[in-house]
């Protein structure tokens, strides 16, 4: 499979959009999207993520359309797949997963030393990368839900000790440390201000 076909996007999805189109009116751009729009977006993009495991920037670019809804799409996904797990720790599921793939990583190594042939060095090269790529990603995914999940410990944190009239604020559970509810939104203003200038 050429790398132009893989880039394609089901006929299912052009056609749904292509009829959003032509009955979209111009004044409704920012409204919301129908129903059965949304859905075959998100199918698309369960297909690039986890299939083909490409970037939700690199979907985005692909489907044209912008990088936050991507983004929510790919979480949506996530977390469908964790509810669907019925696990309480979906991290032991997580680590399961790393593991065959390293461990396949390992077999196509090894079968790597025995091949002579330049064809098949670079197939198998190209599953390596492949295996790779998605460990990779995965290990981001886990970066991210830490990251996640600190912030709404601080946010929950920080509400509660509102809801008490209490004046201390956390900026981080990291640190450990409190500050007073002025300097807590001077120091959320210029973390706000630094993302921005950054993305």
């Amino acid at each position: 499979m050429s790398s132009n076909e893989l880039v394609q996007v089901t006929e299912e999805f052009t056609k749904q959009n292509l009829e959003y189109a032509q009955v979209k009116r111009p004044h409704s751009k920012g409204g919301p999207v129908p129903k059965h729009v949304r859905d075959a977006r998100r199918d698309e993009v369960h297909r690039l993520h986890f299939e083909y495991a490409y970037s939700a920037r690199k979907i985005a670019k692909i489907l044209n359309t912008p990088r936050p809804t991507i983004d929510g799409d790919i979480d949506y996904w996530y977390s469908k797949a964790v509810k669907n797990t019925n696990l309480i720790q979906p991290e032991i599921q997580i680590l399961g997963t790393i593991e065959r793939l390293h461990s396949q990583v390992k077999r196509l190594r090894e079968e790597l030393d025995k091949v002579t042939n330049n064809s098949e060095r670079m197939k198998i090269e190209r599953l390596i990368y492949d295996l790779n790529s998605k460990l990779l990603q995965t290990y981001q995914k886990i970066t991210y839900s830490f990251v996640h999940s600190h912030q709404r410990s601080v946010n929950w944190y920080n509400n509660t000790m509102k809801k008490k009239k209490m004046s201390e604020r956390a900026t981080s559970f990291l640190d450990m440390y409190s500050v007073s509810e002025k300097a807590h939104e001077r120091i959320g203003k210029i973390l706000n201000e630094d993302r921005q200038r950054i993305s």
